[in-house]
């Protein structure tokens, strides 16, 4: 995530449960989509993952920096320090965007989901049955 100046645009808030770190994603999405992948269930710990993908740019750290590992080649994640919140999940391959997950913005209502990835490894027993359209692997690493 960048720190950038404030500008103009709408704009949704969200951070950690503990209140250590809280980011500022302006404009409208990209994408908003449910991950099924292992590496996502592991890092929430939950059995899918709802991201919302925005340019970087658009993306600001208004408290606290987030600790950033690399989960898998090229891929980086963020988490609090402090309470172990999910922050953020950037990927090589998809330079130039950032996702945030979807239960850490203040108004996740604000956020329809467009699609399942990965469902080529969903729980057998976890289905959303919502009629979205369903991707073998990512419908953004196209």
């Amino acid at each position: 995530m960048n720190r950038i100046p404030k500008n103009s645009g709408r704009a949704a808030e969200g951070g950690c449960s503990c209140g250590a770190v809280a980011f500022r994603a302006r404009a409208e999405p990209t994408v908003v989509v449910y991950c099924h992948c292992r590496d996502c269930r592991r890092s929430s710990g939950a059995p899918i993952s709802l991201w919302v993908g925005y340019r970087s740019e658009r993306v600001e750290l208004t408290r606290g920096e987030p600790t950033v590992y690399e989960s898998s080649p090229g891929v980086r994640r963020s988490f609090c320090g402090t309470c172990g919140s999910p922050i953020s999940f950037e990927d090589e391959r998809l330079a130039g965007e950032t996702y945030l997950p979807g239960g850490v913005f203040d108004d996740p209502e604000a956020f329809e989901p467009e699609a399942h990835d990965w469902v080529s490894r969903r729980l057998r027993w976890f289905d959303v049955p919502d009629g979205l359209p369903r991707y073998e692997k990512s419908s953004i690493l196209r």
